[in-house]
């Protein structure tokens, strides 16, 4: 039972990590696009980049 337990958070844990950032990035984008038409496109670059940073950031606590 513990098997499967440990199983289960590390799938759920990749779930969120892969398809989990995705659909953020897909919410935040309608977001963007219905509230900022004008500067949307500027508003999903900047927020895929702090994504992106956010992931090298634990990236490099975890190595660590």
């Amino acid at each position: 039972m513990g098997f499967l337990k440990r199983w289960l958070k590390e799938e759920f844990i990749l779930f969120l990590w892969g398809w989990g950032i995705v659909l953020l990035i897909i919410v935040f984008s309608m977001i963007a696009v219905s509230l900022f038409p004008d500067i949307a496109i500027n508003l999903i670059g900047l927020f895929i980049l702090l994504i992106i940073g956010f992931h090298v950031v634990v990236w490099f606590k975890v190595k660590n």
